[in-house]
């Protein structure tokens, strides 16, 4: 049983008693415990990824003049939209909260080429895991 379904049932069946149920409990959640976290470690690598992508984009805004800002902000929204379809909206929000938080960034002028070269890999290598041309 999950730890809160243990819980919910010690608390609402006082004749059973809770360490019981814990103990039962014991052997199956250790030989879980390994999948579960890996899996763990792999879903925090994809939210530090996003929130990173994010920062990055918004670091790039900042990068490029303003005649080019309105496409770089739609490809940032369209990116988005399609984080959102593919991972859900709590991960989209990663994204789009990294990029607020770039957008708020000041880089100097001699940084600009090395953040845009890298923005333009990640866009690329993630539209190339998509499958959508260039």
């Amino acid at each position: 049983m999950k730890p809160i379904l243990t819980a919910i049932l010690c608390l609402a069946c006082t004749a059973l008693p809770c360490t019981s149920v814990a103990a039962a409990d014991a052997p199956r959640a250790a030989s879980t415990a390994a999948p579960k976290a890996a899996a763990l470690d792999e879903e925090e690598a994809l939210d530090e990824s996003l929130k990173s992508f994010g920062y990055l984009s918004g670091l790039a805004r900042g990068c490029v003049v303003p005649a080019q800002r309105d496409k770089l902000e739609r490809e940032v929204l369209d990116l988005a939209a399609v984080i959102a379809r593919l991972f859900g909206t709590d991960r989209s929000f990663l994204y789009s909260s990294g990029f607020g938080y770039g957008t708020s960034m000041q880089i100097s002028t001699a940084e600009c080429s090395e953040v845009l070269q890298q923005y333009d890999a990640r866009v690329a290598k993630f539209r190339a895991q998509r499958g959508d041309k260039p």
